[in-house]
């Protein structure tokens, strides 16, 4: 079994499968494929405030963004600063299935304090949903076989930036804390796409498949493309990870088999039984 260690920035359990130093998700390059993640942490924060010359490592100036962003740090002139909370006005969308009508209302009256408008887009009848959260803006359409034309609808009917999950999802603790300072922080740059941690637990155990970025935090003119595994149609360089916080996904062992099946005959290939595996096998530090 191989013992490397997963990213230290990101957390990627292949970044080194091409045989490169690089990270192929976040893009920090390493000298030794042996380090010390804390060790390697510190060398990289030192760097960000203290400007420590790079030692051991290398950051693009995309990769050192994400870095950043991954430890708390925002950009300040030509430094870095701690990243604080700042009020934002982020709209939550989620598309959901009616059937899971007590499921999704209870976790949009959790989510509610957090964001300034919540767009519920509803596969099938969302009279119950609509009477349910009045304060919310309920919709209906059919899904389809079609998980981008779902979103695109949610994101037309917004604007400013946007934050689409599933109803088995949801942003943790750190994530809505850091979401002022990361659209403050993307809007500086240009950036119109934010790619965020997925953190599967399927029986409430994290699994392998880590960090599984989606890109779920976007401005309301982007548009999806993709019956499944959909991703956003942007530019690179207007896109960046934003690696403060998660999203949790909650899954049970079955519906990981049944997603792969249903995916699989949505679209040749997208049943990805490598993500299968991944998702049923136990998250561990070492890869």
């Amino acid at each position: 079994m191989n013992e490397r260690p997963r990213c230290p920035i990101c957390g990627n359990a292949n970044w080194h499968a091409r045989g490169l130093p690089e990270c192929t998700h976040c893009g920090l390059a390493v000298a030794d494929l042996g380090f010390d993640a804390a060790g390697l942490r510190d060398a990289i924060r030192a760097s960000l405030v203290d400007g420590v010359p790079d030692r051991g490592f290398a950051l693009a100036p995309h990769a050192r963004r994400n870095a950043a962003w991954a430890l708390g740090f925002v950009a300040d002139g030509d430094g870095w600063r701690v990243a604080t909370p700042v009020p934002h006005a982020v709209t939550l969308g989620m598309i959901a299935r009616a059937s899971e009508a007590d499921t999704v209302a209870a976790l949009l009256d959790d989510l509610r304090p957090h964001f300034a408008d919540t767009i519920l887009l509803v596969d099938g009848d969302a009279t119950h949903l609509a009477r349910r959260l009045p304060w919310a803006r309920v919709a209906s359409h059919p899904l389809a076989g079609d998980f981008a034309a779902q979103r695109n609808r949610v994101q037309a009917m917004a604007t400013g930036w946007v934050l689409q999950i599933d109803s088995d999802e949801r942003p943790d603790a750190a994530l809505l804390a850091a979401l002022g300072w990361l659209i403050q922080a993307a809007e500086r740059d240009g950036l119109r796409a934010l790619g965020l941690p997925r953190r599967n637990l399927v029986d409430g155990v994290a699994s392998a498949l880590w960090p599984d970025i989606q890109y779920r935090l976007t401005h309301a003119d982007v548009r999806y493309a993709g019956t499944v595994h959909e991703r956003p149609v942007v530019p690179f360089e207007q896109t960046s990870l934003a690696l403060a916080g998660a999203i949790d996904h909650h899954l049970s062992r079955a519906r990981v088999v049944e997603r792969s099946r249903i995916y699989e005959a949505m679209s040749t290939g997208a049943g990805r039984p490598g993500d299968e595996a991944a998702l049923l096998r136990p998250f561990t530090a070492a890869t």
